[in-house]
């Protein structure tokens, strides 16, 4: 038996720190948190409060203004990802229906879709109450969103 001690297993490599799993140091988000802060920075760009109580009833006429989208780069520099994360989480987003991938020539724009908003609108409150340290940790340098203020 061998006394080599995987690095993975060890205390620097991965810990706990109040219910954030961190590797040396670093905290990771989980898919939810990432949807998220993904759908409101979408909601943001389209210049929509996605708190607004009566959204249900906007949203065709929102629907219809023109949005262009925002690129898979402006997305992943926001959350802070690499490129395999943001993919992921791009990918669980269309999977679900929350947004639309729309591509042109070598790129592509990524716009929410009304199921998409209305999630946002629905469980805001929500993830601002679970994540809120991580949500905190998130935007520490960059000021909170008005989203999280509103139900934080």
């Amino acid at each position: 038996m061998s006394s080599f001690r995987s690095y993975r297993s060890s205390p620097i490599f991965c810990r706990e720190k109040e219910g954030v799993k961190t590797v040396a140091g670093k905290s990771y988000k989980d898919m939810n948190l990432y949807s998220c802060i993904v759908l409101n920075l979408l909601a943001s760009a389209m210049g929509i409060d996605p708190q607004q109580k009566d959204l249900k009833d906007k949203l065709d006429r929102i629907m219809l203004r023109e949005f262009e989208g925002l690129s898979k780069s402006e997305i992943m520099h926001h959350i802070r990802s690499n490129h395999n994360m943001t993919e992921r989480i791009l990918e669980h987003l269309r999977e679900e229906g929350l947004i639309e991938i729309l591509h042109e020539d070598r790129s592509y724009s990524i716009v929410p879709t009304r199921k998409g908003l209305l999630h946002v609108n629905e469980f805001n409150r929500f993830y601002s109450s679970i994540y809120s340290k991580q949500i905190e940790d998130h935007y520490r340098y960059l000021g909170l969103p008005s989203w999280y203020i509103k139900n934080g």
